[in-house]
Formats: C-alpha cells, structure tokens, sequence
C-alpha cells in the first residue's frame, strides 16, 4: 500500500513513534487489543474507535491522553481519589486525561471517538474491581 494512500481510522490505528514514524496496525485482526502488549508502542496510539457501550476503567501512566468527540457525547469520569470528576464530550470537543488519573467512559448517545493514547503501559480495571479498590482503600485522616 502506498505511503499516502488515505486510511480508514477505525480500521487502521496509527503508532506514533517518539522519534516521528507513523507504523500502521490493523485494528480489525483478530485479536488486535490483546496484542498490542506484544508491540513495542513506546509513542502513542492514534485511531477512531465507535463508541455504543460504557467503557471499564483504565489509566495510563505513561503521559496524558488525548480525546477527541468527532459524533455523539460521552461522558468522560475522572477517578480522582476523593471524587469522581463527570465531564462531557460532544462532537468537536476534546479532552486531555491526566498521566495516572482512572478514568472510564460512559456513552450518552453513540458516536465516534478519535484518540491519542501514551505507551504500552495502560492499566485496566473492571467496574467492580474498581468499585472494590475504591471501597478498600484506607480513609485519609484530616
């Protein structure tokens, strides 16, 4: 395929390494998400994802995420200790998630999501492991 053949985002994402290279990954191979702890992905990933379900919880340590509402609104909630911190995303607004913040996203109408995500260190967290390690963490004292 030629180098500036245009690309469909939601099947093709990007790795943007840090040194410039743009690398190509089929985002519709089987098994695509489980592999991706497999690629040396030490910039961002970059692509389109539909977005018609509420997401699990994840954080990446490794720098801060970028969202981008290209249809639809998306409610994107912060874990930020104390309190979750609701923000919504429409179409044409975009988000930055801190570096080690949780964080999920909850769909309010279904749409299209553009995303620019740091690194192969992101962590996941289902709905109720969340809700446990939340529920077990110690009460700071004021």
């Amino acid at each position: 395929m030629a180098q500036h053949s245009s690309l469909d985002p939601q099947r093709t994402f990007l790795h943007l390494a840090p040194g410039g290279d743009a690398e190509r990954l089929d985002a519709t191979a089987p098994g695509f998400w489980q592999s991706l702890a497999e690629h040396d992905l030490d910039g961002r990933l970059f692509g389109v994802v539909g977005m018609d379900q509420d997401s699990h919880w994840e954080m990446h340590p490794g720098g801060d995420e970028v969202l981008v509402g290209l249809s639809g609104s998306i409610q994107i909630v912060l874990d930020l200790g104390d309190e979750a911190e609701p923000a919504t995303l429409e179409a044409g607004q975009m988000c930055i998630v801190p570096c080690g913040v949780w964080h999920r996203l909850v769909v309010n109408e279904p749409g299209q999501l553009l995303f620019a995500t740091p690194g192969p260190t992101t962590q996941h967290r289902s709905l109720t492991e969340h809700t446990n390690l939340r529920t077990a963490a110690p009460e700071s004292s004021a």
